[in-house]
């Protein structure tokens, strides 16, 4: 190499580029496609659903290769809650319509008239008791719950061209007793639009349609495996970095999650070539239950292993889905504010593109916000949007943002792309190593304890004068400042390490949680700091007084959670500042 990671000096996002580029060079050029094509190969020769024989053949051999490279590995067996698509049936006026069922929709028959609804704003409109909702999207909890809510006994959903695997449930991972209202009561099926268009037209001019619906799943408890490799750092460090896939699939998925477990035997390789130079250990993660327990695996992994991730964790990588045809989109990747910059760099230099980065939502295996792990990536390359022939940007008919074959039986080698997985490799390989070669790891702070602010000032304005965030906006102001004298303080790189772990604990939570660090949010969507959501209901016109009265009560004990979270940052820099490291 060029240059050795010791060389570097990290001053927040002020680095010596020149010298970064060395390394991020030599390292992309170690990158193997042919590797990454040969493992993807073995893995797709299985079709790995949660818990079969078929998969825990896939993760015995994904431990063979990372035992080769010298990482010490362990299959954990993991109670959780997974169900399997088995069957369903579908009749409308006593004729046949393709439909597929879902994974989380509960067995069950049901026979009624259908009430046809255009969208979701429509759905919430009416009652439903007893009868059937036919609805265009894809089956989700939240579209579920309203039509549930409104007395709806079964629903038909409609998908474009191609019937797409998914999960219709809230509960994120495996449920406890106080989860069940998250997972839907009523059978549920999918068909495709050019299939079921004739029966729309008819309900929408006014007509009258009987359907019989019946669905089959396999839910329950049962195991799945988890598998962890770890490489040592030839340093005294208690530190690693993780990277981390689920390699369950729906089908023989290549690409999804196929390319990516490739990927990450591939960069198991190169940290073990690259061992010496490691100032930090390396996790090498490979999650189950992702498709079919709604991320069940890494909601395990994060409540069986929270205090050492707690403790010793300082960043997770994760991957899914990279290398696809078509996947010209590099900019649009999940990332916490804190690992953003990296990516932009890298990315840039890599492909031209300008990394956007979107802030993390559920989805992707997001299980370690409670822990306050900061997160880079997920599915990384996308689909690129195109103009349309109605005049919209977006995907063509058929495809989806993580390719044509993603969710589908369809998901076969055919969809890898050579050249776009080799550069999806070395955007993982040079973000990955410079974190474990870095003395201090590449994390800004300071950007985390901006976006509390930022987002502290929005839920100020939209609350109108109706609660008053203003303490809270001039505590995270007091952080932001404090985070930035200490990215360009002149510490020691065991002060700086440890003190921007005590942070990204304190301030990702925050951020991204209501407050419980021990459990998990739910899987519906969620706003910027979830803990002042409640704020959208206190300044609707038709809340009772009685209901905002408690929706302050809920507030106030929110900013308590703000307030004493900011001033145990403000704690932890000051200390540091002042010289007295703890």
């Amino acid at each position: 190499m060029a240059c050795m990671a010791s060389d570097l000096e990290w001053r927040g996002r002020h680095f010596s580029k020149e010298i970064i580029m060395d390394i991020y060079r030599s390292i992309a050029d170690e990158v193997s496609v042919e590797n990454m094509l040969e493992t993807n190969k073995e893995i797709v020769k299985y079709e790995r659903l949660s818990g079969s024989s078929d998969e825990r053949q896939a993760v015995e051999y994904l431990k063979k290769r990372l035992d080769e490279y010298g990482f010490d590995t362990h299959i954990y067996d993991c109670q959780a809650y997974i169900s399997l698509p088995k069957k369903c049936q579908l009749e409308i006026q006593g004729e046949k319509i393709y439909a597929q069922t879902h994974s989380m929709v509960p067995s069950g028959h049901v026979a009624s008239k259908i009430v046809y609804c255009s969208n979701q704003d429509e759905l919430k409109s009416k009652n439903y008791r007893g009868k059937i909702v036919m609805i265009p999207g894809w089956a989700t909890f939240p579209v579920v719950q309203i039509a549930q809510d409104h007395g709806a006994a079964g629903m038909i959903f409609i998908q474009k061209a191609v019937i797409r695997e998914c999960i219709p449930s809230g509960c994120w991972g495996s449920p406890t007793r106080n989860d069940y209202h998250l997972f839907p009561r009523i059978p549920i099926v999918t068909v495709i639009d050019t299939d079921i268009q004739p029966y729309v037209d008819r309900l929408q001019q006014g007509g009258s349609l009987g359907a019989e619906l019946s669905t089959e799943t396999d839910t329950g408890w049962r195991t799945i495996p988890l598998l962890i490799g770890e490489l040592k750092a030839p340093v005294d460090t208690h530190y690693f970095v993780q990277f981390t896939g689920h390699q369950d699939s729906w089908y023989y998925g290549a690409i999804d999650n196929g390319t990516a477990n490739a990927l990450q035997i591939e960069i198991a390789r190169l940290a073990k070539k690259h061992q010496d130079e490691l100032k930090r250990n390396f996790r090498i993660v490979f999650f189950s239950g992702h498709s079919h327990g709604r991320y069940a695996g890494s909601a395990w992994y994060a409540d069986h292993f929270w205090e050492d991730l707690y403790e010793n964790c300082m960043l997770n990588i994760n991957n899914d889905s990279p290398g696809a045809k078509g996947a010209e989109d590099m900019a649009h990747s999940i990332v916490m504010p804190d690992a953003k910059s990296l990516g932009v760099q890298i990315v840039k230099e890599l492909t031209g593109q300008d990394f956007i980065g979107m802030r993390p939502g559920r989805l992707g295996d997001q299980s370690f916000w409670n822990v306050g792990l900061a997160n880079a990536f997920a599915s990384f390359s996308r689909q690129k949007k195109t103009l349309q022939p109605d005049g919209t940007i977006g995907l063509a008919r058929g495809n989806a943002a993580l390719g044509p074959g993603w969710h589908t039986p369809d998901d076969l080698p055919k969809w890898i792309d050579k050249e776009n997985y080799l550069r999806d490799g070395k955007v993982y390989a040079e973000y990955i190593m410079t974190c474990l070669t870095e003395d201090i790891i590449p994390l800004e702070v300071e950007k985390d304890a901006a976006d509390i602010m930022n987002i502290l000032e929005q839920w100020n304005q939209e609350a109108k004068g109706k609660f008053d965030l203003s303490g809270s906006i001039r505590l995270a102001e007091k952080v932001t400042d404090l985070c930035s004298r200490f990215s360009q303080a002149p510490l020691s790189k065991d002060t700086k390490n440890d003190g921007i772990v005590k942070l990204c604990r304190i301030l990702i939570p925050l951020d991204f949680t209501r407050g419980n660090i021990y459990g998990t949010e739910p899987a519906m969507p969620i706003d910027p700091m979830p803990c002042l959501s409640p704020i959208h209901d206190l300044v609707k016109a038709d809340t009772s007084d009685m209901d905002k009265n408690a929706i302050l009560v809920e507030l106030t004990r929110s900013v308590n959670f703000i307030d004493h979270r900011l001033h145990c940052a403000i704690k932890v820099l000051n200390e540091i500042l002042d010289g007295r490291e703890n």
